[in-house]
């Protein structure tokens, strides 16, 4: 016969196992998805849209040329403690620059001026002109901030409402 010390044991292991198994795993889905979907809707994590781009891309859309960039975008640890979701990789050292913005310097070598050449007589945009007629050793180039990961009141929701549907389920069943 069961008491209701063996009840609450019961019931113990059982919030136990759903804080320590299932509540990470649905962070870990639900936020990788979260920041992948950043890239179909052009918006940042609190739903603010990304800066247009100066020059548009001919193919692909922003931030998606190659896919590489949200496909790098995974859960790298996933504890009862801890559940982090990284981006970037080898191939994709530059996930960072673009979640943050950022300034660079890049130094002007002749094969850039050589390539800008080729670029104004090929398609006749002007554009190229400046870069391949400048003095300049350095360009300084600005990368807005098209933010696709960090914290989120948008995301602590979607959260919060999948983990008590989640823990619902688990209960009825």
């Amino acid at each position: 016969m069961a008491t209701f010390n063996d009840l609450y044991k019961f019931f113990d292991r059982l919030d136990q196992n759903f804080l320590q198994v299932v509540v990470p795993r649905i962070i870990a889905e639900k936020a990788t998805e979260f920041y992948k979907q950043r890239f179909t809707v052009k918006a940042d994590v609190n739903n603010r849209p990304w800066p247009p781009a100066k020059n548009p891309p001919t193919r692909g859309s922003l931030l998606v040329r190659s896919g590489n960039l949200m496909a790098s975008v995974r859960p790298s640890r996933v504890t009862p403690q801890r559940v982090v979701i990284s981006a970037g990789s080898q191939q994709v050292p530059y996930a960072a620059v673009h979640n943050e913005g950022a300034t660079l310097t890049v130094p002007v070598t002749r094969d850039m001026r050589k390539f800008a050449w080729a670029m104004k007589y090929k398609t006749g945009d002007d554009r190229w002109k400046g870069l391949a007629l400048t003095k300049k050793r350095y360009l300084r180039i600005n990368i807005p901030k098209r933010q696709f990961m960090g914290h989120s009141i948008v995301l602590r929701k979607l959260l919060i409402d999948s983990i008590r549907a989640a823990y619902s389920n688990f209960i009825k069943h």
